[in-house]
């Protein structure tokens, strides 16, 4: 699997303060993922760890707060398994459809700004249902 990061803008940096663009054109949803601390999403049930895979939903998950660990599974690549430490000077990780995901946050949190693409069989009851890869 190949890794592509969409770069973000730039305007303007002093001490403590960075304005910049997050938005990347043709995405169609702009999604907040708060963890409020130590957390996995999405969460292990009992010993198995569970992943997100979309179907109809290309996401473009961008570091506002902190830093989150990205696992990405995708059996059908060349290079199926990825660990990404990402901060916001990455810019936007892309994860294409039918790639197994989870993200990690470590005490102190994270706010990731996920800009998806969504095509129109997108239904949020059957999209966003964790997934054991033990089955």
């Amino acid at each position: 699997m190949e890794l592509k990061f969409c770069a973000t803008t730039i305007f303007r940096e002093t001490p403590k303060v960075t304005f910049f663009d997050a938005g990347l054109d043709s995405t169609n949803g702009c999604d907040v993922v708060i963890h409020s601390g130590e957390a996995i999403s999405p969460p292990d049930e009992f010993e198995h760890e569970q992943y997100y895979v979309h179907n109809h939903q290309i996401d473009h998950n961008l570091v506002i707060a902190g830093e989150r660990k990205f696992i990405l599974i995708n059996p059908t690549r060349d290079e199926p398994h990825h660990v990404i430490y990402l901060k916001r000077s990455m810019g936007a990780l892309e994860i294409p459809i039918g790639t197994y995901h989870r993200s990690i946050s470590g005490k102190e949190g994270s706010i990731v700004l996920n800009q998806p693409i969504r095509d129109k069989f997108l239904d949020s009851k059957k999209e966003f249902i964790p997934h054991k890869l033990n089955k």
